[in-house]
């Protein structure tokens, strides 16, 4: 049986599809947009995640996403668990119950991977060329979502290092591993307040493959134009 579900609307050049779909344990909301006019072409897919306390309604995510649609992309994003519209809102316990870290993270691989296969099932959608985008808590998630999936070709990660949701590079079971097919870009800040330079880096020096990483002025909750073009120049070179 199918659990995915889906309604549209136009806006201008792009469609914007609200779906969602429930076969990994919790009703996962999620938006897609494409380019309005379709030429049969298989389109690159473009995962854009929230930061903390957002959801997939974030400038960062739908409107970078509507440009991005309008030049042929097609362009999603999902509510992480606790955020949005999930059945339980409740962003703050990310920060009280630090213990369901490895479950979150596991649990949002799931929902990533069930993602693409909805919408490649439904949608034409190029699965030789996968990108995510994340910021602070989406890096944070996205970094072992990418890993376990194996599919993607390109990443950018921003605001993020090593520890917490992302877990120890150093482990043997360490999602980073996962990413050796998967062409990284890390977009750090040099005033974060929140990541520590330090755990940017090492999580960089770990990553297996193609790799780079691009230094921003500004603290942690600046994600403004400069960290989502830097996101962009990488996925256009990659993708």
């Amino acid at each position: 049986m199918d659990t995915f579900s889906a309604s549209e609307e136009s806006i201008g050049e792009v469609r914007e599809i609200r779906f969602s779909f429930s076969d990994t344990g919790e009703r996962v909301p999620g938006m897609l947009w494409l380019p309005k006019d379709l030429t049969g072409d298989m389109l690159p897919l473009v995962l854009l995640q929230h930061p903390g306390m957002g959801s997939k309604e974030d400038y960062f995510v739908r409107d970078v996403a509507v440009r991005w649609a309008a030049r042929g992309w097609a362009c999603a994003g999902i509510d992480a668990p606790l955020h949005g519209d999930r059945e339980r809102h409740d962003p703050m316990a990310l920060f009280r119950e630090r213990e369901r870290y490895p479950a979150i993270a596991a649990q949002f691989a799931r929902e990533i991977t069930a993602t693409i296969d909805h919408l490649a099932a439904h949608y034409p959608i190029d699965l030789r060329r996968l990108a995510y985008v994340g910021y602070s808590l989406g890096s944070m998630l996205g970094v072992p979502a990418v890993g376990r999936d194996g599919r993607f070709k390109a990443a950018a990660f921003c605001l993020v290092g090593e520890g917490g949701l992302v877990g120890s590079v150093l482990e043997d079971a360490s999602p980073v591993k996962g990413l050796a097919h998967t062409a990284v870009r890390i977009v750090g800040k040099v005033s974060d307040e929140i990541v520590p330079r330090a755990a940017t880096e090492a999580l960089y020096a770990a990553l297996p493959g193609k790799k780079d990483i691009a230094w921003l002025p500004g603290g942690h909750f600046e994600i403004g134009p400069d960290v989502v073009r830097a996101a962009d120049e990488w996925l256009r070179a990659e993708l």
